[in-house]
């Protein structure tokens, strides 16, 4: 039988292969460009990390790290495609119920790629502003310093957005937005019926204020036959979204399955009840 330092060190190997074959695969992004009018903003779900490292015999964990790498290489295909904003929902308010380790896996892993000095060239040197969507009051305090590090250092920038959702759920925005309405109108800067003449004050109110509202969400990791949800992701803004559920685990996300979601999506003709 083998020990259990040899049945780890080939997991950690297992996985420098996997995060190979991932950013070799994102090395190879097909040319293509989207029109500005028809998709501004895509928002990915990414589900399926910890099924994907399983799939491969390796700790469940390291299919997080893998889903890092895949977020690097979708940020890189979209600024490429001429996207504007870009959004990944990687841990939501329910996701504090997972064990410890886990929580103290993904925290250490979220600090370190957000203080990445790749990450942060690539941002740069792109113009990219950078925002998290959901709360800060619950997160280690390495990553709430890393994200409103990386949150200062970006708001110049506008040619491109990346939102990250971390500790984000949609009940718990529209619960935040309606404290802050209630402020606004105690303090008179805001009357019940200008917010009903204008339902963008209360987009105002949520994490995307100012931001194109998404135009297309993909949620990866539905199995086949199972009833997809949304989990009460953007609930207001993705009110007129397309959304695709697709059974590609978020770590298996390929360049080519990517590209054929979003050519399915501009062939498709919004109405917005017209």
């Amino acid at each position: 039988m083998a020990r259990p330092e040899a049945i780890e060190n080939n997991s950690e190997q297992g996985l420098e292969c996997w995060l190979s074959t991932i950013e070799a695969r994102w090395q190879n992004i097909p040319e293509f460009e989207v029109p500005e009018e028809k998709l501004q903003h895509l928002a990915v779900i990414c589900d399926g990390n910890r099924r994907a490292a399983q799939e491969r015999g390796l700790n469940s964990f390291y299919g997080h790290r893998a889903g890092v790498e895949v977020i690097r290489g979708v940020t890189r295909a979209c600024r490429q495609w001429q996207i504007h904003t870009l959004t990944f929902w990687t841990w939501s308010t329910e996701n504090w119920k997972r064990d410890r380790e886990q929580i103290g896996y993904v925290m250490d892993l979220a600090a370190r790629f957000l203080r990445d000095s790749e990450l942060k060239r690539e941002l740069f040197e792109n113009e990219v502003r950078f925002t998290q969507l959901g709360r800060k009051d619950r997160l280690p305090l390495g990553v709430k310093q890393a994200l409103d590090d990386l949150e200062r250092e970006t708001r110049v920038f506008n040619r491109y957005r990346l939102n990250l959702a971390m500790d984000y759920g949609g009940a718990d925005e529209l619960t935040r937005a309606a404290v802050e309405l209630h402020y606004l109108m105690r303090d008179e800067r805001l009357k019940p019926e200008d917010i009903l003449k204008d339902s963008s004050l209360i987009l105002n109110c949520l994490d995307t204020r100012g931001q194109p509202l998404p135009d297309l969400v993909i949620r990866t990791g539905v199995k086949k036959g199972e009833t997809p949800h949304t989990s009460g992701f953007m609930p207001l803004q993705s009110a007129y979204a397309c959304w695709e559920f697709m059974p590609d685990l978020f770590p298996n996300l390929t360049p080519k399955r990517l590209l054929e979601s979003v050519n399915n999506f501009l062939e498709y003709e919004r109405r917005f009840g017209r």
